[in-house]
């Protein structure tokens, strides 16, 4: 699976992608609004598989985002199964924020994942103070459904659906 945006390229996650994003995952800036915990390799290593065991068993999971000139891994980006459903989510490096980077890869891979795969209802999360992820979730469609407490950290729940209710 290759999909392309103006300046980016998504793609699955395969093992020889550890180091590159062993890097984004080991930065506390990025990791400030998922949990603030800095992953060791070991459970890097099970990230990655994780997704290339969901591309076989579900047809998707997060996919790698790279920046199209340069190939370089600069974050993720997809679907993966979670127990509130299908979770819809991204992560970036630092060093591209700002630039609208994290919308054109969300709206390509959503796109993606409503057109091709045929997902229908999604959900995602993202903590209050991460108000840029919030404006990625609403400008695609997602809705605010409400605050969540995982692990002793409170995220925002959004759901997204092409059913009509």
């Amino acid at each position: 699976m290759n999909l392309n945006s103006n300046r980016l390229v998504m793609g699955e996650f395969e093992r020889g992608d550890l180091d590159e994003w062993y890097s984004i995952e080991s930065d506390p800036l990025v990791r400030k609004y998922i949990d603030g915990s800095i992953p060791t390799r070991k459970q890097t290593i099970r990230y990655i598989d994780m997704n290339i065991d969901s591309y076989a068993r579900f047809n998707f999971g997060r996919y790698t985002v790279r920046d199209k000139k340069s190939q370089k891994l600069i974050g993720m980006c997809g679907f993966l199964t979670s127990e509130m459903g299908i979770d819809f989510g991204y992560r970036l490096s630092k060093d591209t924020w700002g630039y609208g980077l994290g919308f054109e890869a969300a709206s390509t891979v959503l796109r993606y994942g409503l057109e091709v795969i045929g997902l229908k209802d999604l959900v995602a999360g993202a903590m209050p103070e991460n108000l840029a992820s919030i404006k990625i979730l609403e400008s695609l469609g997602f809705i605010y459904q409400t605050d969540i407490n995982l692990d002793g950290l409170t995220y925002r729940k959004y759901s997204f659906s092409l059913n009509k209710k």
